[in-house]
Order: structure tokens, then sequence, then C-alpha cells
């Protein structure tokens, strides 16, 4: 069964970020009950699915609003059925109490690991229920978030048994490998990390019998939808010594294979290939 991983690629949404009126518009000096809303962040607008709630921030420019606000915003399909996964709204409220101008869409999802296709949406702030409030100040203000699930992965094609291809590429040690100078035989494994809601860690094992390649329990994390690999800062090989990872890829067709390459301590370049074992 194809799982679709949950991953956060732009922002850490859960949190709330005072920043108060970071720009300025003269058409609202005199009137404090008037303003604008926009989302917060940088201006880097693509998110993708994460947990099953989310929450987009608001930057409320508006220094008094006893009432509240009511915010609307519009969910505008880009790609798929978005109905499959998005238990939600069209409005938010902003309680007054604090008045720390602050805010939030909130976004909830179900089925998401279920999916085998990606899903692409837009949440478009369309309006406020309070004359003198606008939906951004400029076309520069951040009004939209286009919102994605991931790339689909086969989790089952992952997981299994892996042989090793070892060696140095360059220096004085090109050609030579850990296997040869120890005279050891590889042989890994990759099991799907059951504590990873994201369903995109792998952990790392040696096959019974084999020497150590890895240290048993480290972990990889596979970038779905861009075929790479995140292996641990310090990747010990052999038992011998770590390696700086440059780039790390793997391929899902079969037979599935991951290749990193980078510096094995002060010994050179190096590269492994780990092929799975049908």
């Amino acid at each position: 069964m194809k799982n679709i991983f949950k991953f956060l690629t732009v922002l850490t949404l859960s949190l709330f970020l005072f920043q108060g009126c970071t720009k300025s518009d003269s058409r609202f000096n005199d009137i404090p009950t008037d303003g604008w809303i926009e989302f917060q962040g940088p201006g880097l607008t693509t998110i993708t699915v994460v947990t099953e709630q989310l929450l987009l921030p608001l930057d409320v420019n508006v220094n008094i609003y006893e009432n509240g606000l009511n915010v609307s915003y519009e969910i505008q399909p880009v790609q798929g059925d978005f109905n499959q996964i998005l238990t939600t709204g069209n409005s938010t409220f902003i309680d007054p109490i604090n008045n720390f101008r602050q805010g939030a869409v909130e976004l909830n999802f179900q089925g998401v690991a279920d999916l085998d296709e990606i899903i692409v949406f837009d949440v478009v702030l369309t309006a406020v229920d309070e004359l003198g409030v606008s939906i951004g100040v400029d076309e520069n203000s951040l009004t939209t978030y286009r919102i994605s699930t991931p790339c689909p992965l086969d989790t089952a094609a992952i997981e299994g048994n892996y042989s090793v291809a070892e060696v140095f590429t360059s220096g004085v040690n090109e050609g030579l490998s850990l296997a040869g100078a120890f005279g050891q035989s590889y042989q890994v494994t990759l099991q799907l990390n059951p504590n990873d809601p994201t369903q995109t860690e792998f952990i790392l094992g040696n096959a019974p019998g084999f020497n150590q390649y890895f240290v048993a329990g480290d972990i990889a994390t596979l970038d779905t939808c861009g075929g790479t690999v995140t292996y641990p800062v310090a990747l010990n090989l052999g038992n011998f010594s770590d390696m700086a990872v440059t780039s790390a890829t793997y391929t899902e067709d079969a037979p599935v294979t991951f290749q990193a390459d980078g510096t094995l301590g002060n010994f050179g370049p190096y590269q492994f290939i780990l092929t799975k074992i049908e």
C-alpha cells in the first residue's frame, strides 16, 4: 500500500510570533479600529501537510478590535479533490481578549496518509466583517497560501535487506574498500520507523551474520518528492569512521538503490551504494 508522508517544508506554523504592525499606511493612522489583515510569513507560500491540523498564522494590523474580527477565506482547488482530506470551515474568529494582533486559519485533515495522489489547493483570505479593515494593504501582502500533500511513497518497496558496494572514489585510497581492508562482509537492513507519523524515516541495521556497517538504530529520512536522503551528521560506517555525506539519493524503481557520496573521516572521498535484495 502506498502512503503519503506528511512533512512541513516551509514554516513552523504551530507557533504564533508577535510581529505587530510591520508595515505602515497613512490611511490607518487616524482611526485605530481600521487596518488590514494578512498571513504571517517571509513570502514563501507553499506548505506541505504535516499533521492532522495546520495553523496558518495571521498578521492583524489593527490596533483596536473590541468585538473581535471575523475573517473569511476560500479554499480554491488546484489539483485533485481537496474534499477527500479537508474538514474545515470558511472563516476564523480573532478574539479581542488579548488584543495581541494575532489569529490563525485552522485547517483540519483526515486520511492524508492513505492517499495515492497529490492534492493541491489554495487558501485565500477574502474579507473581514468590519468596515475599515481590509485584506492586505498592498500588492506585496501575503493573502494566499498554497497547500499540497506530498509525493506518495511505497514503504513496502523500501523495507528489506540490501547488499553494500562501498569504495574510496579518489585520493590515495582510491579503489580500496572497508570490506577489503578489514576482511569483512556487509549486508544491511532498512525498516520503517514505527514511531514516525510521516512514514519517511527508515531505521538502519545490519543483517544477521554480517559485520557492522551502520550503527544500528540510525535513521535515514527520505524526501519522496526530491528523491534525496538525509543521514545522521555523524554517520559511522564499518565501526571505523564517520562519513560526511555531500550527496545522497535513492530510486524507488526495482531494484531499489541508495547511493551516498562524501568523505570518510580523513581518509578521502568515499561512496556507498545499497541495492535491495529481492
